[in-house]
């Protein structure tokens, strides 16, 4: 193997490496987005854990991820809760799954 084959695998690895990390974080992020919303909807233990599970179910499955956040917009929209508030969460969610998801993998 010359060294040009060994440095492309190194760097499809490591681009590889960092696409498994980002999704772990968005759905990391998704999952606390998803207890959020499930808390504001009046929903806790099981029914809580349900409602993340199927959340995160719907993000996995769709090629687009705006699908998930329009979820939760639309079963907030009768709490009162602005889709600017989701947003907001998810952003802070986001922040905070990096912060974990990138700590514990050094």
């Amino acid at each position: 193997m010359t060294s040009f084959d060994e440095r492309e695998n190194a760097y499809e690895a490591e681009f590889a490496h960092r696409e498994e990390l980002r999704f772990k974080v968005r759905e990391e992020a998704i999952k606390l987005l998803a207890l959020w919303a499930a808390e504001r909807l009046g929903k806790s233990g099981q029914a809580g854990e349900a409602y993340a599970q199927d959340v995160v179910a719907l993000d996995v499955a769709s090629s687009k991820p705006e699908v998930a956040l329009g979820h939760i917009v639309s079963d907030l929209h009768t709490t009162g809760v602005s889709e600017q508030e989701v947003c907001q969460a998810m952003n802070q969610f986001l922040a905070q799954a990096g912060a974990f998801t990138l700590g514990s993998a050094s």
